[in-house]
């Protein structure tokens, strides 16, 4: 059965909940191989949950139905864990960690107490990538010619082609491209080994 996973697109349990939306893909560059998405739900009180590929029953453009239900997804590891760092273990970090404050009352006055900084990391399986939603496509030329609008996964949730929007406003057209096309995959883009004229040449997707 093919499958697409599109950024966007509802998650819903086996027991039919809504578990919000697909916020990003991990791939592993090396085979292709889709091993996770996440999903979110929430507006003010976030949170992303990391759902291994095997437990997706089906995907949809717009839809993505998994094999478990609401229960179980709430037991999976959080795609993002934020933590309090003390003594050694800032000077280990990157740059980029955020300080944090609290208000203490005193008096008439609130007074400015630091706390340790905040350090966030991403809960995704090593040499894998997590891919930005819309990410850019680019040719063997260095040339962002449109952006990734889904995947198409085989039986073993592997890529078999990535879906684009090619081009600019008002003359935008989705295209299929193959995998075997496809150089590297990073976070920000997907760049792929034809050129500009050759994904033109592709046919339009219905």
């Amino acid at each position: 059965m093919e499958n697409r996973i599109k950024w966007g697109a509802r998650a819903v349990s086996s027991d039919g909940k809504d578990l919000g939306k697909v916020i990003r893909v991990v791939v592993h560059p090396k085979n292709n191989e889709v091993t996770h998405i996440v999903i979110e739900k929430g507006v003010f009180n976030r949170l992303a949950k990391l759902i291994p590929i095997a437990t997706v029953f089906f995907a949809a453009p717009d839809e993505v139905r998994l094999k478990i239900d609401s229960k179980n997804v709430e037991s999976l590891q959080d795609y993002e864990e934020t933590f309090f760092v003390t003594g050694e273990e800032i000077e280990n970090l990157e740059s980029g960690v955020t300080p944090v404050y609290w208000l203490r009352p005193v008096g008439d006055y609130a007074e400015l107490y630091p706390l340790p900084p905040l350090n966030t990391s991403i809960n995704v399986p090593k040499d894998t990538k997590s891919l930005e939603p819309g990410c850019d496509i680019v040719t063997v030329e260095d040339k962002t010619i449109g952006r990734v609008r889904s995947f198409v996964l085989n039986d073993e949730g592997k890529i078999t082609h990535v879906v684009g929007d090619i081009g600019g406003f008002g003359s935008k057209s989705r295209k299929l491209i193959p995998i075997d096309w496809v150089e590297e995959i990073d976070e920000a883009k997907v760049l792929v080994s034809a050129s500009a004229i050759m994904i033109e040449k592709l046919p339009e997707m219905e």
